[in-house]
């Protein structure tokens, strides 16, 4: 149902592609990665195309802000598409940094790219990932956090954090590999069991996903994070009645988690339940605000086939 009530919606798309391409967004073919792109015009041929992912590791599901900075050429303002993905165009050779500060839950973050002059004309695509990490809460109890670690051996712990860097350098099956020898130096290795669920849902591995994330909730049967990354992994499977209830206490558990809210009203929309499906998506606006827009797209055709 989901799929078709979108569809229903392509007439509106055009208005908002044609504004996107108005304020300077363009469309590229680059094999593996989304279409729009931020034209930079800085007199190269050379694209830099990243991902944005949060905390939990998996790609942010909003439009964040991103600023492109040259010391030769300023900065360029654009955003991620909803999958978190972004891709600048038309570089020289130069130093550039990706910056991301403006977000209130999220701590300030830049990563600098050297892009190289190229004797091939054809023109060179640099990657770059970025990983979030969410700002200090004054009211959380340093302790709640160091516990997640407690009994972790020194050696698990160094695997666990050489995962954690490969991760941001892109390379996932690197980090799988680390997070196993952090496992099997510590099987209880709660944290490093959770991160091996996300590392296999970026590969869309989602059956493996489903079984590390599914050991997690063994030592922590009410642990928010592998439960919000169980459901969105039964969520890609279309496994809708499975991910319904793992939504759900996830969300009892963080009724502010704006992704928990998005996947349970997205999983309530694929299974015929619109009216469930609009009040998890109002609540996603609530808790997660304007970076939310795939959601008020989605209230958008419900309200539309409500005729309202």
């Amino acid at each position: 149902m989901e799929t078709s009530l979108v569809n229903r919606f392509e007439t509106f798309v055009f208005v908002v592609i044609l504004s996107v391409t108005i304020c300077g967004y363009t469309l590229a073919q680059i094999p593996g990665a989304m279409n729009e792109t931020t034209s930079t015009r800085l007199g190269g041929n050379n694209y830099l195309a990243g991902t944005v992912y949060s905390p939990s590791g998996l790609p942010i599901d909003v439009r964040m802000g991103i600023r492109l900075r040259s010391p030769m050429a300023g900065e360029v303002m654009a955003s991620t598409d909803s999958r978190g993905q972004f891709i600048f165009s038309g570089l020289a050779a130069g130093t550039y940094s990706v910056t991301i500060d403006g977000e209130k839950d999220f701590e300030p973050v830049s990563q600098s790219v050297e892009i190289t002059q190229s004797r091939s004309p054809s023109p060179q695509t640099y990657n770059v990932s970025i990983r979030l990490t969410g700002r200090a809460n004054p009211d959380l109890k340093p302790g709640v956090i160091s516990s997640l670690n407690a009994g972790v051996p020194k050696h698990a712990m160094t695997f666990y954090q050489k995962a954690l860097d490969h991760s941001t350098a892109g390379d996932h099956n690197a980090a799988i590999e680390q997070l196993k020898l952090a496992i099997k130096e510590f099987p209880q290795f709660f944290m490093a069991l959770n991160e091996l669920g996300v590392q296999y849902l970026k590969l869309n591995d989602l059956e493996k996903a489903d079984e590390a994330l599914q050991t997690a909730l063994k030592i922590k049967p009410d642990a928010f994070e592998p439960l919000m990354n169980r459901g969105i992994a039964f969520f890609r499977l279309k496994r809708y009645v499975d991910a319904e209830p793992i939504l759900r206490k996830a969300v009892a558990l963080d009724g502010k988690s704006s992704v928990a809210h998005f996947y349970l009203g997205r999983t309530y929309l694929a299974s015929g339940r619109p009216d469930d499906a609009i009040t998890e998506l109002k609540q996603t606006i609530a808790t997660g605000g304007d970076k939310f827009k795939e959601s008020h797209r989605l209230l958008a055709v419900l309200y539309l086939d409500k005729g309202e």
